[in-house]
């Protein structure tokens, strides 16, 4: 998501101290809104657009596209340029050996709504059955802990939250929507139910929202604005850590993670502390070890995975190794591990390619050990099934969402199992 902000310079200015700023300078009241029609986030213009124009722009951060051959290489011949071959992905899903995984997977999209596709048990193949297109450029979703609310971002510069009530069949239907600020890129909901959180790519803030009894979201309780001198703020991600004690915010634009922890009698958060990574890596996402004592920060604009160790709101920088092989410019975006914590995914966008990384010394290093096509073009997105036998990728630029099966011994993708078209793919949200 670096392709905007600061250096697209259409976001609005952060200067918002409060909730007040907040609604000003959106041009849209904090409390329940009607959904917002209004023009697409500038950030998805940017991405439409393609890497060549980004590159001639940004130094450093787009893609050449001279890469194109290479990259239609690697889809049509997973090995080149990689460490471990994969195939090309079919027209239909291939069955694979037991039943087992995802029951229901969420699509969210630029541009199509959020689709619903019912996952079959044997194949793992998605097939979606509607799409709800209430809130637009729905690019992140978040369940609560039962699954019955669905909560999605709407990512305009008047940005948007919005809670659907999962029914048992059919598309989610629509609660209610509130303002969140601009240009929001991540929703989390905290373990407790109370409250959710959202990350402000464009605000360069994390809002909290607490959580009505019927699952609906009220308006914005606490803004908390990142910001240092010479530098615009990017929130890209906020999480909650395993315990459920703390949230960390991970921000693009000042290469730091925030740790902070949630008040819920204010519903407002206080910043316990903070991270710094190295000036222009441009962290986007954090996964956590299952141990809980480790975590995983991926860098769009350097193209490293940093392994750090976690320990009492503390998260501190060790190992740092190359998101893909060298050669072709490189952008990840989603960082997943197994549910066994032995394998850590990283999908790049660029190669075109998934990172797959084996943990080694209880969670601390990292070594790279295949590098197979994802499929498609500009992987945005990958996640896990529950039981870690398949990989699902959102390649947003192709429009598809590719499954692999997954080797429980090495962890490496197979042959893709299947394709489903799902035009401007941004997240797959299994459930």
């Amino acid at each position: 998501m670096a392709f905007l902000g600061d250096r697209g310079g259409r976001w609005p200015p952060i200067g918002a101290t409060s909730l007040q700023d907040l609604n000003g300078r959106d041009g849209v009241g904090l409390g329940s809104v009607a959904l917002v029609s209004g023009a697409r986030a500038t950030r998805r213009a940017v991405l439409a657009a393609g890497a060549g124009a980004i590159g001639a722009s940004l130094t450093g951060c787009g893609p050449d596209r001279a890469d194109r051959t290479d990259r239609a290489d690697r889809r049509g011949n997973p090995a080149a340029g990689a460490d471990e071959p994969s195939g090309a992905p079919a027209t239909s899903a291939s069955a694979t050996s037991g039943p087992s995984g995802p029951g229901r997977a969420y699509l969210g999209t630029y541009g199509q709504g959020i689709g619903t596709a019912p996952v079959d048990a044997t194949t793992g193949a998605p097939a979606v059955e509607n799409w709800q297109t209430a809130v637009r450029d729905a690019s992140w979703l978040a369940l609560n802990a039962d699954g019955s609310v669905l909560y999605a971002i709407s990512e305009q510069t008047a940005g948007t939250v919005s809670a659907l009530r999962v029914p048992a069949g059919g598309a989610p239907v629509p609660l209610n929507t509130v303002a969140t600020g601009s240009g929001p890129a991540h929703v989390a909901v905290h373990p407790g139910g109370r409250f959710l959180f959202t990350s402000l790519y464009g605000g360069g803030a994390v809002v909290t929202h607490p959580i009505g009894a019927d699952g609906s979201v009220g308006a914005a309780s606490d803004v908390r604005r990142h910001g240092a001198s010479g530098q615009q703020a990017h929130a890209h991600q906020v999480t909650v850590d395993p315990s459920g004690a703390y949230v960390l915010a991970v921000d693009l634009g000042v290469d730091t993670v925030f740790v902070y922890a949630l008040d819920p009698a204010r519903g407002a958060l206080r910043e316990v502390r903070r991270t710094g990574l190295p000036a222009g890596s441009g962290p986007r996402h954090l996964a956590f070890h299952p141990n809980g004592r480790f975590a995983y920060v991926v860098a769009e604009n350097a193209a490293t995975v940093t392994a750090c160790s976690w320990a009492g709101g503390v998260l501190t920088p060790g190992q740092v190794t190359a998101a893909a092989p060298a050669g072709v410019a490189n952008h990840p975006a989603e960082i997943a591990v197994s549910g066994d914590g032995r394998f850590v995914y990283v999908s790049n966008r660029g190669p075109d390619t998934v990172g797959v990384f084996s943990v080694g010394a209880d969670g601390a290093r990292l070594d790279r050990v295949a590098a197979p096509g994802c499929g498609g073009d500009w992987p945005r997105h990958l996640a896990l099934d529950p039981g870690g036998k398949r990989l699902y990728v959102a390649n947003q630029r192709s429009g598809s969402v590719v499954w692999f099966p997954l080797d429980p011994a090495t962890g490496r993708p197979g042959p893709a199992a299947g394709t489903l078209s799902a035009p401007g793919v941004a997240q797959v949200l299994l459930a």
